[in-house]
């Protein structure tokens, strides 16, 4: 039995930062909290296989640049239940027996070509008896691939398990390399092909696709199949709405041509259907000879538009004076204005503690206290020095445990206050004058 979301928040090793991401992969079956939101802008980063839970706690992952497939190796089936070894590529490239929640990627920006079969998505290129959970996917997915088997999701590439309250605003695009081969191509606002639960979700989808082969599109699902043969499943897809469109070309004599709102091929209706919700366009183009892209203008002039951070990331809209084409890139992290109260006081020992309310939209965080640093410790060699001092050209006088000078002949010195001195030069001072002015008198 999985363990509960407050037994995995108890255990869950905190993530702040991009290299705490990182240390994921070296304990991939681990509890992890995200407690911060992270900017990946500049970091490298590898797909892997995850096996454990992670939990966004609302928090948020921007700027993520993925580039290449992990090495997770799984088979994927077609229509016609034939097997493929396939590669991935999403913030993972493999989920299985996996939960990731309260999670969002924002500006995710996957861009892949490779000449295996494979399969990208936003949170995993691969899921297998996982879950995830009220996250969001915001961002642009590009395939560049050709042999057989490929195809790109919103939110999983390809699989089986449970996606719920989940949302996905994206840009998908897929690209046959190769005319000369005909291949199974799969797109899918939330799953590009397999049988995934999904339920309560929200797909925002803008899909281009150029195809030599078949194509099988989908606002959810691009190909709805029970895989392996002979598999049986009682899956539900209910209560979810999808915006958006389709752009797509079959460059095909035996076309097929399949995309739909939800489902664009169903090879097995064994699943709950019910309470979706579609405002989709089915867009098929004619023209077989350019690769179908979002921004496709001939003499393209892009102006910028910075919206600063504040209580919401800030970001770049770049827009294209030509056409008309808009996109948001270069996410920044919030800027809050924080009062701040003290949870625990740091100390020599331990770190402390802090919260902030934000005095605009009452968003709190919590940050440590850095540890007290000790007081620095004299040395006792130069505090020896600092204490030692001399009276006359010999240096040979000291101050013994009284203060008082001690000679050479070991007899002691009386004290001499500095403060006498200065009044006996004084007088000294006022003596020589009054002689001066008496002779000065007297020669009058």
């Amino acid at each position: 039995m999985l363990p509960s979301a407050d037994q995995e928040r108890g255990e869950a090793v905190e993530i702040w930062d991009a290299e705490g991401l990182r240390t994921m992969a070296a304990d991939p079956f681990g509890a992890y909290l995200l407690v911060a939101d992270i900017d990946m802008s500049g970091e490298a980063w590898t797909p892997f296989a995850f096996h454990g839970s992670l939990d966004g706690d609302g928090h948020s992952i921007l700027n993520l640049t993925v580039g290449e497939t992990g090495t997770a190796v799984k088979e994927t089936y077609d229509g016609n239940m034939k097997v493929y070894d396939t590669y991935f590529a999403g913030f993972f490239d493999e989920m299985e027996g996996a939960q990731v929640r309260n999670l969002n990627l924002i500006n995710l920006r996957i861009d892949v070509e490779t000449d295996l079969p494979c399969f990208i998505g936003g949170i995993t290129g691969y899921m297998a008896d996982s879950t995830i959970e009220n996250c969001e996917v915001q961002g642009n997915l590009q395939l560049r691939a050709h042999d057989r088997m490929f195809g790109v999701g919103g939110i999983i590439g390809y699989g089986f398990g449970d996606v719920k309250d989940s949302k996905a605003d994206v840009t998908l695009v897929c690209i046959d390399t190769d005319a000369s081969t005909k291949d199974e191509q799969f797109m899918g606002g939330v799953c590009a092909a397999g049988y995934p639960n999904i339920n309560g979700c929200d797909v925002a989808i803008s899909g281009f696709d150029s195809d030599h082969g078949y194509v099988h599109d989908g606002g959810l699902v691009g190909m709805y199949i029970l895989y392996p043969k002979g598999t049986q499943y009682k899956g539900s897809i209910t209560d979810n709405y999808v915006t958006g469109k389709i752009t797509f070309f079959e460059d095909n004599k035996n076309r097929r041509a399949y995309c739909n709102g939800f489902i664009g091929e169903i090879m097995n209706w064994n699943f709950e259907n019910g309470r979706n919700k579609d405002d989709f366009v089915r867009d098929e183009v004619f023209t077989y000879d350019v690769d179908l892209v979002p921004h496709a203008c001939e003499n393209p002039v892009m102006q910028e538009e910075v919206t600063a951070p504040g209580c919401e990331f800030g970001y770049t809209t770049y827009v294209c004076e030509t056409c008309g084409y808009r996109e948001t890139d270069h996410y920044t992290l919030k800027v809050h204005d924080y009062d701040w109260t003290i949870l625990k006081e740091a100390d020599l020992e331990e770190e402390g503690l802090r919260e902030g309310v934000c005095k605009l939209c009452g968003e709190t965080a919590q940050e440590s206290i850095p540890k007290v640093s000790p007081e620095p410790t004299a040395d006792p060699e130069q505090a020896a020095d600092d204490g030692a001092g001399s009276i006359g050209d010999s240096g040979s006088e000291d101050l013994d445990a009284a203060g008082e000078g001690v000679n050479d002949e070991g007899m002691t010195a009386p004290k001499v206050s500095t403060g006498l001195i200065i009044v006996l030069m004084v007088l000294v001072i006022c003596v020589v004058f009054s002689i001066i002015g008496i002779i000065r008198f007297l020669k009058i």
